[in-house]
């Protein structure tokens, strides 16, 4: 019989036992449960076989085909596609090496495998698929000469005495059908086994039995290649998932219930912990933060209100640090994001002895802030809380003019010490530029000290709105002022003296008119210190004013 005959004759249960190739077998095992009940052996080259495999080959003077991946788009023959020593297990050879049979150009020339290797020698096929054993049986045969082929991807077993590209598989089974009874199946194994198998009585081609080898490799190729029977995929009810799997089911769903239950007590309580944290951040007027170091945790109400955001996730989107918002100052004294190789935070934790303030400009208004910081957690779970005080309008009273607004003899001290140092150390120049109100005293007796606060106010104003940012104007004293120029040199200077002087002059002081001052400019000399330049540009001032008054001189 062929395959189909025998595929209707085992579904009419036509037949009590069938002896036929391991690849039909697993098919007709899968459709219709037959099962086997002894191997076949074959005696071959001296010795008893129960397994063999299959051959990749092709001719040896092809240097081009030395390996699997050698074969891609390649032309290969091979005798069916049903064969498994003669097709399927090479093909899954393939498919392990990441390779499939449609990388190469396959064609079939029936059985018997010889036409496969005719193929080969007449180079209509670049290599070929066949059995083992079939090689070595037509070179005893004198037809072929085995030097001619080279084995790709060669194999090696010492139980098996064949040239070999692939595992090894049980060779044919006989099998019963699942309608013959019992009794008989017993008898013809007992028979089957009792034969005497002998290596040194039996001939080459002999065939005995032994008990039944595993197949259940024969199913996983097939699975892998979706060889029938497994060329279409199977149909699983939900009964058949349950009763296969629903021990693991309830098991997984036991655990995930449970799982679920915990991660939903410890979010409320997490949740329940965060809300307690932040309605008492919320209580606090001043704005607050909650930070580990390198990202922020929480801000209340009053960090939001002030940044300008209405949450504080539409915060962390724009700024991971609320020290992004951290400026410069005109002394050192401010924080910056990063401080002696130290992050902020860490910075105003390792130094406690000291005041730490912070500079932060907001829609065009800035604000100081002293920062009070506390740690809370420990090593592994880092967290601190920092508490902005606004000390602005203390520290505007500390450091400005009460009068004009401008910056005050004190502060200005601190300020240029400040600015001196980065001129030595940068080497950069550093100008100053002292002035006063020509005729003050007259202004003060003809039109009252009131007016003469006001000229004061109006020129600070004037000369504040023409310098740059980082000038700084400051009332020394009485009509006095001075002004710091960091990185100007002293003719640049002296040309911003006279616009300013220019400027004065032409400006319309309401009741008291027009008035002038007189100008003082110099820069700072190698090694010198802050009293001797202060005291070489109020000298210059004063010969500015014996000279005739609303004019500049420069030293």
């Amino acid at each position: 019989m062929d395959y189909p005959e025998i595929n209707k004759a085992v579904r009419n249960k036509q037949l009590d036992f069938i002896i036929t190739n391991s690849g039909h077998y697993v098919y007709l095992e899968k459709q219709y449960h037959i099962s086997r009940i002894a191997t076949m052996m074959r005696f071959q080259n001296g010795q008893w076989i129960d397994r063999f495999g299959g051959v990749i080959f092709t001719q040896s003077g092809r240097s081009d085909i030395n390996t699997i991946d050698d074969l891609k788009g390649k032309t290969i023959a091979a005798v069916d596609a049903e064969s498994l020593g003669g097709y399927a297990a090479q093909r899954f050879e393939l498919f392990r090496y990441g390779m499939d049979a449609e990388n190469a150009h396959m064609y079939f020339t029936g059985m018997p495998h010889h036409k496969v290797i005719k193929e080969v020698l007449a180079e209509k096929a670049d290599a070929g698929f066949i059995r083992t054993d079939v090689l070595e049986s037509m070179s005893r045969e004198g037809s072929i000469d085995l030097s001619e082929f080279k084995i790709i991807h060669s194999q090696k077993s010492k139980e098996f005495p064949y040239l070999l590209s692939t595992a090894l598989y049980p060779e044919w089974p006989i099998a019963r059908l699942i309608h013959t009874p019992k009794e008989l199946s017993n008898k013809v194994v007992i028979a089957l086994l009792r034969r005497h198998i002998d290596t040194k009585t039996s001939k080459e081609g002999d065939i005995g039995w032994s008990s039944p080898l595993e197949y259940s490799e024969i199913h996983e190729m097939f699975q892998a290649l979706r060889i029938p029977p497994y060329d279409k995929p199977e149909i699983f009810t939900l009964k058949d998932i349950w009763a296969k799997y629903g021990i693991m089911i309830f098991s997984f769903a036991f655990i995930t219930v449970i799982f679920l239950l915990i991660m939903g007590w410890m979010y409320r309580k997490n949740s329940y912990e965060k809300a307690y944290v932040k309605s008492i951040l919320d209580v606090s007027p001043n704005p607050t933060i909650v930070t580990n170091g390198e990202f922020l945790i929480s801000a209340n109400k009053a960090m939001l209100v002030f940044l300008g955001y209405k949450s504080f996730e539409a915060l962390k989107d724009n700024h991971n640090c609320v020290c992004d918002f951290f400026e410069e100052g005109d002394t050192d004294e401010y924080l910056q994001p990063k401080m002696d190789d130290q992050v902020w935070i860490q910075y105003v934790l390792s130094h406690p002895e000291r005041e730490h303030k912070a500079k932060i400009t907001i829609s065009s208004k800035t604000t100081i802030f002293k920062i009070d910081v506390s740690k809370v957690g420990d090593k592994k779970q880092f967290r601190a809380i920092a508490i902005f005080t606004n000390i602005s309008l203390m520290l505007n009273q500390s450091t400005s003019d009460a009068l004009t607004h401008v910056a005050n003899r004190l502060h200005f001290d601190l300020l240029f010490e400040h600015a001196l140092h980065i001129a030595q150390r940068e080497n950069t120049p550093l100008s100053v530029i002292f002035f006063d109100i020509d005729h003050f005293k007259k202004v003060n007796d003809v039109f009252g000290h009131l007016a003469g606060d006001d000229v004061l106010r109006q020129i600070a104003a004037l000369v504040k709105n023409m310098l740059r940012q980082s000038d700084v104007i400051a009332r020394w004293g009485g009509e006095e002022f001075i002004i710091l120029l960091p990185k100007t040199a002293v003719v640049f200077a002296a040309q911003v003296a006279e616009n300013l002087r220019k400027t004065i002059e032409r400006e319309n002081f309401n009741a008291v008119g027009h008035i002038t001052c007189s100008f003082g400019v110099s820069s700072l000399r190698e090694n010198e210190v802050e009293d001797t330049l202060v005291q070489r540009v109020d000298g210059l001032l004063y010969s500015a004013k014996e000279k005739g008054r609303n004019r500049i001189v420069v030293g």
